[in-house]
């Protein structure tokens, strides 16, 4: 069921805000802001967070397998607008995500987050990459403007639709002399979560993707509230028609119709 957007400002206090925010994005958020806070004074070394399979295979620093991905630096505009980014379509997509099983809830993202990672940890592998926090943020972004495609996005006055966003991004990355490699690949890895839950249930009958329970277990534990999982769903008659037999995906609720706003004065998470 769709949650209310948490905003900052809502509720008495920021303690109210951060008590709203859904399970993943604000496991993400937070490990964003704790490690770029230990970076800024100096308690940690930037080296002891990276990806570097030496460290990983020879001194068992399983950290590395996660910090990766939340890592965005000291304190810093760029961290800012990464935070930002990442907040925003983090919490959008956590409160509609598609459904693969675990009702169109945490648990569902919880499992895009894992799918995600385990690929990169694998591209990384290949492709020497060391810090794979913008990739995640792409694959975020890239799946809610697939899920959320024509949803109206405004951005410093223009509007646009969903789908374009990511692209959007990356256009604005590049006048900032970002390289767009990590981008493209978050997006790339997007595109295969996407074509696995979406085209091959369609055009192939084959369903890869399922949310498996241990994620409704961490949201159920974590949160105290059970998914609505897919299989409390009836199973359709196979032989009403051709399709009929295809996995069920999405939640059946309209588009959510928010935007993403950079330098206008709104508040956080703001529309």
């Amino acid at each position: 069921m769709r949650r209310p957007v948490a905003q900052v400002g809502q509720g008495d206090s920021i303690q109210d805000w951060y008590n709203n925010i859904p399970f993943v994005t604000k496991v993400l958020i937070t490990s964003t802001v704790v490690i770029g806070g230990l970076l800024t004074f100096q308690l940690i070394p930037p080296q002891d967070l990276i990806l570097d399979w030496r460290f990983i295979w020879h001194k068992f620093h399983i950290w590395r397998l996660f910090t990766p991905f939340v890592f965005a630096g000291s304190f810093s505009f760029n961290f800012l607008m990464h935070t930002v980014v990442l907040y925003q379509n983090s919490l959008k997509y956590e409160n509609n995500p598609y459904n693969t099983g675990g009702g169109g809830s945490s648990a569902d993202y919880l499992y895009l987050i894992i799918y995600s990672i385990v690929l990169l940890l694998v591209i990384a592998y290949y492709m020497n990459f060391m810090i794979l926090s913008d990739p995640l943020m792409y694959v975020i972004v890239y799946v809610w403007s697939r899920r959320e495609s024509e949803s109206v996005v405004n951005m410093y006055g223009f509007k646009f639709k969903g789908l374009y966003l990511p692209w959007i991004y990356i256009g604005i990355s590049m006048l900032m002399g970002n390289s767009i490699v990590p981008p493209l690949i978050g997006i790339a890895v997007g595109h295969s979560y996407y074509f696995l839950i979406e085209v091959m249930p369609t055009i192939y009958n084959v369903d890869l993707i399922r949310t498996p329970k241990f994620c409704i277990d961490i949201i159920t534990y974590s949160t105290g509230r059970t998914p609505n999982v897919l299989s409390n769903i009836p199973i359709p008659n196979l032989a009403a028609a051709p399709n009929a037999g295809a996995p069920v995906r999405g939640n059946g609720f309209p588009n959510l119709g928010t935007g993403h706003n950079w330098g206008r004065g709104r508040v956080l998470g703001a529309n």
